[in-house]
């Protein structure tokens, strides 16, 4: 076949393009097929940077609408609203700004019929409301007001049958009831009003099999053909008495429908364990038949289920082994667990489920492999690995595996890479890395991988850009030109002022988040608890790089995790209890290597787990904590990190009885703690490190009901703390560490009623806190440890409403709060601790609205805080104190979204801390301190 002639200009500019962009190393080419065509894929390329700068766009729901690529993005000024793209940044376009200014229309639930998307949002007049669009601004409008006024429809569950559109919706008449759409405002129409009266019937979940709909309403399995006539019950679920029926995971396989029903028991009638079975039906009532009862999967969430020719696939536990695959065919005997890929009790925990030409690919774990891409045809045999893409036993974690036109594409971790993304023919020559997309360790967490043309689009992230979207062309041999944005390393600083807090590692790929609960520091490393997706909650550290972000050890290979917690420094080591499989949680320790992290102590010998509650805390070498062995209940133990080191401090209730104490608190040489002493109640403790010096200080509330000791707070050599005694009610009490100096601090609400002090905070040589008395109500308190010297500080909001102040932070000798003054909205305030001198620092949402700072932590000269002003949502603020030092620091999500960053955590000269920018979750970000520590 002859071709075309090109332009000479033309054939220079594409012929530079292939030499200097295309090609790319021998591994990242594939010889699968998109659709039936033969595919050579080039780089990936970032289309647009849509919020500008390291913000992230967030780019979501990449939809295909015959060869159109329709998502959500958010950027400064619009919020979160409708884009298209053809893979090039010219192309790469708002479709409408339906919701004018900042807060962005959110819309939602994408879905084509024909040329059509149809999608829900809120246009700030009519409420979430069904709108659709073929591109064009001037036909992007909305279908159907139902719900006239603000409230909205809220349409939700969007389906195609045939050339219709289903949905649910609230008019404020029927409730939540079944719809249909043609697309105009003529052709919607409530299809029956199930549930008839304002209440709703809620059918749930739509699945399209045979023509019709099929959905729950409540137990009772439903038909519909679009028509109200049409729309009948099959059949419902019997519920013997006292059991609570829950159908779950309706799945169509070719024309048959498979479901589940929990059968649980109501908690206020007595019987037996509740149950699981599998249900099939062929859409009538005779047809649908209880197949037969399987065991719950052994991991909570929903139910993992996916159909793949003619077998239902599914998730669950199976007798003496963990989470396995299993297939149905609609018969009994044809529903069995299809492998033990990782044999014997541990769970190969499938996940990730997707079909491939007739065949399901999915991640599975196992001791030898890891976490790595598997296949099945539903035999034995024919459930094999693809490609150990990492070799040996850590794993590739894969991510967001999703099949677009005959191929798979998703995210795989390697060593020094990150999550970049890969694609697979099925087999393992066809399974390769596309790309490093985001250069050294920082992963891309390339997700959504959506086929729109002759292009794959995908949300990726760039350490320059954050997440934006990206393409790859499909069927050419080079690059299609467009704007490259550069990462610009850490060097981007020294073009500015003020340092900018970074997004350290994205560790749970996307927008789900690592769950961190437990940290702490040693240096400028933080130690802390993270779940990658794979290998469940384990041991992390960073340095604030990439590169320095390791997990230290799986202490519990497999999915599950050992969920490491109360993490603290014992001298060069970092100790915290974690749990891995076979002893419970116990206590180990760590030098930040997988070889330097061993079990310190198996404190209760077997599966028992030893950690009681509370926090440990270190005086003098040793960590104090709460434990129990198998002779002793609760008690108070001490540790040097090794195990001959590791001892019983005293048994406080003899034998197997629980002292449990808690809230410990280093004053001076000595701990202070809550306990439970025999015959005493919860009293305050004390313990100087031995036997003898450890015991109940004071009986502050004669008898065994306790005072029940809170907000345990060291001010120099003294405790602060709050007590409950029948004379003054809950308030402020102080200790020296003896009896006699054990005492009652002040009585602010006089009487028997309560002050409720707490939130101590020191600065200083004083205790800041919040205290109600019956004139001023709830206000900031001071006190410098005597009765004398307790006083308000400022009465915030005058008379005896109170402004409630919370999130106290020191900021050298003074403190900064929020409160309402009752004119303000909750604000950001400060006080020296002199009577009468607190002072609004700042008005950061100006007028009666609330900025509600929070987090308030002081990092050197200055604080960082987040707090709402109205625009950019709860971003990161600094303030010194005053109102023009205090400002916006940065912001992390784009629009209204707010980050929301919380834990500041200091690291010598770094601060580390949590957010979420929109579009990774909530992971770990950090920020450079300058040299003068401000």
């Amino acid at each position: 076949m002859a071709l075309p002639l090109l332009p000479l200009s033309l054939f220079l500019t594409l012929l530079v393009s292939a030499l200097c962009c295309g090609g790319g190393d021998a591994d990242t080419l594939s010889t699968g097929r998109l659709g039936a065509t033969p595919d050579v894929m080039d780089s990936p390329y970032p289309v647009d940077d849509i919020a500008g700068g390291r913000l992230s766009s967030g780019p979501r729901e990449l939809t295909d609408v015959n060869g159109l690529l329709f998502f959500v993005a958010t950027d400064r000024s619009r919020g979160a609203e409708l884009f298209k793209s053809d893979g090039s940044d010219r192309g790469t376009l708002l479709v409408k700004d339906l919701r004018p200014g900042p807060l962005g229309s959110e819309p939602r639930e994408l879905t084509a019929v024909g040329n059509t998307l149809y999608f829900v949002a809120h246009d700030g007049v009519h409420g979430e409301e069904l709108w659709r669009s073929d591109g064009k601004a001037s036909n992007t409008r909305m279908v159907v007001d139902l719900r006239p006024g603000t409230l909205g429809s809220n349409p939700e569950s969007l389906i195609q049958l045939g050339e219709h559109l289903f949905f649910l919706a609230h008019d404020g008449q029927s409730g939540i009831e079944l719809w249909r759409t043609d697309g105009t405002e003529a052709g919607t129409a409530l299809v029956r009003d199930i549930a008839e009266g304002p209440s709703g019937a809620y059918p749930s979940p739509l699945v399209a099999a045979q023509g019709r709909l099929y959905f729950f309403v409540d137990r009772v399995l439903w038909s519909s053909d679009g028509t109200t006539g049409g729309t009948v019950a099959v059949k419902g679920i019997d519920a013997p008495p006292g059991v609570i029926v829950r159908p779950r995971a309706l799945t169509e396989v070719n024309g048959r429908l498979f479901f589940f029903v929990s059968y649980e028991q109501d908690e206020d009638v007595p019987g037996g364990p509740s149950t699981l079975a599998l249900w099939t039906s062929d859409g009538g009532m005779n047809g649908t038949v209880r197949l037969r009862d399987i065991p719950f999967p052994s991991y909570d969430g929903p139910l993992r289920v996916r159909a793949a020719g003619n077998l239902f696939f599914f998730v669950t536990s199976f007798p003496d082994h963990g989470d396995e695959l299993w297939r149905s065919d609609g018969s009994v005997l044809g529903t069995f667990p299809v492998r033990d890929i990782a044999q014997g009790p541990a769970s190969s925990n499938p996940r990730e489920l997707t079909t491939m030409e007739g065949r399901l690919y999915f991640s599975a774990w196992t001791p030898e492999h890891g976490d790595e891409l598997w296949r099945t045809d539903g035999t034995p045999e024919g459930t094999v690995l693809v490609k150990d893409i990492v070799p040996g036993s850590r794993g590739s974690a894969l991510a967001f595996l999703r099949e677009a036109k005959g191929r798979l594409y998703f995210s795989a971790h390697e060593p020094g890479k990150g999550h970049e993304p890969w694609s697979s023919n099925g087999s393992g020559r066809g399974t390769s890395r596309l790309e490093d997309l985001a250069p050294g360790a920082f992963s891309s967490a390339a997700r959504d991988f959506t086929v729109s043309g002759r292009r794959v689009f995908f949300t990726a992230n760039e350490r320059g850009t954050g997440a934006e979207l990206w393409a790859r062309d499909v069927g050419y041999d080079f690059r299609v030109a467009t704007r490259r944005l550069l990462w610009t390393g850490d060097d981007e600083d020294t073009l500015q002022s003020i340092p900018s807090a970074r997004l350290i590692q994205d560790l749970f790929p996307g927008p789900g988040g690592a769950n961190t609960r437990a940290w702490t520091t040693r240096g400028d490393t933080l130690y802390f608890d993270a779940d990658d997706g794979s290998i469940g909650q384990e041991p992390w550290r960073t340095n604030g790089t990439p590169e320095g972000t390791v997990l230290i050890k799986d202490l519990r290979p497999g999915p599950l995790g050992s969920e490491p917690s109360d993490f603290f420094v014992v001298g060069p080591r970092v100790l915290f209890f974690a749990d891995d499989g076979i002893r419970g949680r116990e206590l180990w320790r760590t030098d930040g290597t997988a070889e330097g992290t061993v079990l310190v102590k198996d404190l209760r010998p077997g599966s028992g787990s030893s950690q009681g509650e509370g926090t440990p805390v270190v005086l003098d070498g040793f960590a104090y904590f709460n434990a129990r062995d198998a002779s002793h209940g609760e008690e108070l133990w001490r540790t040097d990190g090794t195990t001959a080191g590791t001892t019983l401090v005293k048994d406080l209730a003899p034998g197997a009885e629980d002292s449990s104490p808690r809230a410990l608190t280093v004053v001076g040489s000595r701990i202070f703690f809550l306990a439970n002493f025999p015959g005493l109640g919860w009293e305050l403790g004390v313990s100087d490190g031995t036997e003898a010096g450890t015991h109940v200080l004071k009986d502050i509330f004669v008898g065994p009901v306790g005072s029940f000791p809170t907000s345990l707070t060291a001010l120099g050599s003294l405790l602060v703390f709050t007590a409950n005694e029948e004379e003054h009610g809950e308030e402020p009490w102080v200790s020296d560490g003896t009896e006699a100096g054990t005492r009652l601090l002040r009585d602010i609400w006089p009487g028997p009623s309560s002050s409720f002090a707490d939130t101590f905070t020191v600065a200083g040589d004083r205790v800041f806190f919040a205290a109600a008395d019956p004139d001023t109500g709830r206000e900031p308190w001071v006190s410098d440890g005597t009765g004398s010297g307790t006083a308000l500080a400022f009465d915030v909001q005058p008379g005896p409403e109170g402004s409630y102040p919370l999130w106290f932070g020191a900021l050298g000798s003074s403190v900064l709060f929020s409160a309402d003054d009752g004119t303000h909205g909750i604000e950001l305030w400060r006080t020296g601790g002199a009577p009468g001198s607190a002072f609004l620092v700042k008005d950061i949402h100006p007028g009666p609205a609330h900025s509600e700072p929070r987090w308030m932590t002081g990092v050197g000269t200055t604080a960082l805080f987040h707090a709402d002003d109205g625009i950019n949502g709860a971003e990161l603020w600094e303030t010194d104190g005053t109102r023009p030092g205090t400002r916006l620091r940065q912001e992390l999500a784009p629009g209204q979204l707010g980050s929301f960053p919380y834990f500041f955590t200091r690291a010598e000269r770094k601060v580390f801390f949590l957010a979420d920018d929109g579009a990774q979750g909530i992971e770990w970000w950090v920020l450079k301190l300058p040299d003068d520590g401000g």
